[in-house]
């Protein structure tokens, strides 16, 4: 005697891949080519959508990219146009009694920290702190 329960999952029931595509309708072969065709259909527009939202991934991509250039040339341009003026506002607490070397050490450190520069070119001169 066998005891225990038998049942099938919809993934124990072998499917035909040939009939993939097809409905079958148990009516005239009017309306079953009419399911065929909204079946086809259906899966074309699927593809469709598909292609418009990977084109619109890789629009928004290329937007990025360009997006990321510009602020790579503004960096660029900030560092090329405000270097000789921060080295500029540097060396001129020379005059304060700071050594020529030390001043050259706080330019370095300076253009390595952009924020740093910034606040440093913002203050007046009275403000002004050197490290």
């Amino acid at each position: 005697i066998a005891t225990g329960s038998f049942s099938k999952t919809f993934a124990d029931i072998e499917l035909d891949d040939g009939n993939q595509n097809s409905v079958p309708v148990n009516c005239d072969n009017e309306e079953v080519e009419e399911v065929r065709t909204k079946v086809f259909s259906f899966g074309t527009s699927k593809r469709k959508g598909k292609n418009t939202q990977e084109s619109v991934v890789n629009e928004q991509i290329k937007f990025l990219g360009e997006q990321l250039g510009n602020i790579a040339n503004a960096l660029k341009q900030f560092t090329e146009n405000k270097t000789p003026h921060l080295y500029g506002e540097v060396m001129s607490m020379e005059v304060k009694g700071f050594d020529d070397d030390f001043l050259c050490s706080v330019f370095d450190y300076l253009v390595g920290r952009e924020s740093k520069a910034k606040a440093f070119l913002a203050k007046s001169m009275k403000h002004r702190k050197i490290l």
